[in-house]
């Protein structure tokens, strides 16, 4: 009975793998991930003191980027559905860690370690999708939105549950053990469901060539760029926004998980009919442009809200989702539109911007909060989106 990958990397399996799994995968991971991540900064202040949660955060995505360097070696040994679910295995063991709480140093130890794999999952499954995907390219962004989509379905649902769990109270460390269960569900889908899965040829990294490759195609270059912009902006959606809502303005759990929420709902309504429009009618470039227009703009006026009633908070949310949902799908179909499943080590590079934002995302926040008020830090990230204005603007449509 096979079980991992086939020594043969152009046989075919007995049962074709339908792609819905990877749907569904993508949907209980996600669920899995945000069930704690707009939570534990906020979890952490009752351990260490909130200006280094930043710091652990950095530390955290610099260990991923170690592993990043290591995987695609592991992946040719091993294939991809051990390594994933050796991965989820160990953020199981992380959330423990961090849900029995028996010491700081243990929580800590959980949170660095639960940041250090959880960037390597999304590779994983680019992995699981672009190898099925094959070379239908064309269908790209469309499933890239629908994937996004159902994604942020799971993540809208993540925080209605921490808003019904939690609400008014603080008990935050009953959510660590449900999404140990969910990984638990994620795990049995791998085995079931992916055990016949063919891992397509992958390459050990030579980063040399490899850096000098996307600094030399325009094309990749910017959209890397833009998409390493994209996950600063989603990096502090998880750590300084609710932390600011809880910390600052005083908001109970059931209001930001409303906000949360709302803005959540965004992704749900709108990324896999950006998909579409980027397959088949405008590609990438305004959508991208606008969409970095709209974060630079609802970011920014977040320094300026001092309304602590749930609706004005809930629309801005949604608003910047929206700017959110147009970069995310566009940077993610223009990106996977030059790769196939044998790119392993180019869709490394890509999600290697996840961890690396994480690190200038959470240091930005560092050194925003050591030197102006929390408030005026939301300007400085404005700036930022500014930028992913003129990178989308650079790049070359695919329409």
């Amino acid at each position: 009975m096979y079980f991992y990958r086939r020594p043969e990397p152009n046989s075919v399996p007995k049962h074709k793998i339908k792609f819905w799994f990877v749907y569904l995968l993508a949907v209980v991971f996600n669920f899995h991930t945000l069930l704690v991540s707009y939570t534990s900064p906020t979890y952490l202040g009752n351990f260490i003191d909130l200006k280094h949660i930043g710091l652990l955060y950095s530390i955290g995505s610099i260990g991923s980027l170690l592993l990043f360097i290591l995987l695609p070696s592991v992946l040719q040994r091993f294939g991809n559905v051990l390594v994933t679910l050796g991965l989820m295995v160990i953020s199981i063991g992380t959330l423990a860690m961090m849900g029995v709480a028996l010491s700081s140093p243990s929580v800590v130890i959980g949170l660095i370690l639960f940041l250090i794999i959880n960037p390597l999952m999304y590779l994983s499954m680019d992995i699981f999708s672009e190898t099925l995907i094959g070379k239908n390219e064309g269908a790209t962004g469309h499933v890239r939105g629908m994937t996004l989509s159902l994604m942020s379905l799971a993540a809208l649902c993540a925080p209605l549950t921490i808003s019904y769990l939690v609400g008014d109270g603080d008990n935050l460390a009953q959510l660590y053990f449900i999404a140990i269960g969910v990984g638990v569900v994620f795990s049995l889908i791998v085995i079931l469901a992916f055990r016949g899965f063919v891992d397509p040829l992958y390459h050990r990294v030579q980063f040399r060539p490899l850096l000098k490759q996307c600094w030399e195609s325009k094309a990749l270059k910017l959209v890397l760029s833009a998409h390493f912009l994209v996950q600063v902006f989603f990096t502090w959606t998880v750590v300084y926004i609710p932390l600011y809502l809880a910390s600052v303005l005083n908001l109970p759990w059931s209001s930001i998980g409303a906000i949360i929420a709302s803005g959540l709902l965004a992704y749900v309504l709108f990324e896999y009919p950006i998909g579409i429009l980027a397959d088949d009618y405008f590609g990438e470039k305004e959508m991208m442009a606008i969409g970095f227009l709209i974060l630079a703009l609802t970011v920014s006026s977040i320094s300026f809200m001092t309304a602590t009633s749930i609706l004005p908070w809930m629309i801005l949310a949604f608003i910047s989702r929206i700017g959110a949902s147009l970069t995310e799908v566009t940077t993610e179909s223009y990106f996977f539109k030059k790769v196939d499943g044998q790119d392993a080590n180019l869709m490394s590079v890509f999600r290697l911007t996840r961890p690396l934002a994480v690190l200038a995302g959470s240091l930005l926040g560092s050194i925003c909060l050591a030197i102006m008020p929390f408030h005026l830090a939301f300007i400085v990230l404005g700036f930022v989106m500014v930028i992913g204005i003129f990178l989308a603007l650079g790049i070359e449509d695919t329409r």
